[in-house]
């Protein structure tokens, strides 16, 4: 019998739509926003959208930080998705500078406001934020992105994926042992991203 899974709810929104990709891929899902209950989990998906600020500064120093760090520790399977993979990095430029968790090394970075993609003999500006599809590699799939800042990763051994944006190459998903993580929203990317999810389940459960 499969593992419940524990979707974490923050208070940083996106849950009603990742709880169905993860159920349309045969996960049973709680949803909790008690840190006790996050502590005792033994799968756990953080989805995050927004910004870090005072909500996510008391998020990282509160019980529910403390529960998230333990889950992690204890080597339990882990997925942050989003701003919910950018929270376990040190911090962000974000707002004049936030603190994450700290479970992986580097920091979030802000795309540079004058970016700009050649399409054939005109060259167009990029918008901030990255919204759309991108392909990621070396998986070779495109996944739905919606962000202004980007992970620049202190290891790159952790760096599952990378993809580029204009000039800026960063980190589309991560992982170290039991942790990963998703820059994209998978529940946003179709076929891709329940793959995406599936196998992230499938390699919990051994």
């Amino acid at each position: 019998m499969a593992r419940e899974l524990t979707l974490v709810d923050a208070g940083l929104g996106n849950l009603a739509s990742v709880e169905r990709a993860l159920i349309q891929v045969g996960s049973a899902t709680q949803i909790t926003d008690d840190p006790d209950k996050v502590a005792t989990s033994r799968i756990v998906v953080f989805p995050g959208q927004g910004a870090f600020g005072k909500h996510t500064d008391q998020l990282v120093s509160g019980a529910m930080g403390e529960a998230l760090r333990m889950v992690i520790q204890r080597g339990d399977p882990f997925l942050g998705i989003c701003l919910g993979m950018q929270l376990l990095f040190e911090g962000s430029e974000e707002g004049g500078g936030h603190r994450g968790l700290g479970v992986l090394s580097g920091k979030c970075r802000r795309f540079p406001d004058e970016m700009t993609a050649a399409e054939g003999d005109r060259v167009r500006k990029l918008k901030i934020p990255h919204m759309g599809w991108n392909e990621v590699q070396p998986s070779g799939e495109h996944y739905y992105f919606v962000h202004s800042y980007y992970v620049d990763a202190g290891k790159s051994d952790d760096v599952m994926w990378s993809t580029t944006y204009g000039d800026v190459t960063f980190a589309a998903a991560v992982r170290r042992e039991n942790i990963f993580g998703c820059q994209f929203h998978p529940e946003k990317s179709q076929q891709a991203g329940l793959r995406f999810l599936r196998a992230f389940l499938l390699g919990s459960r051994q």
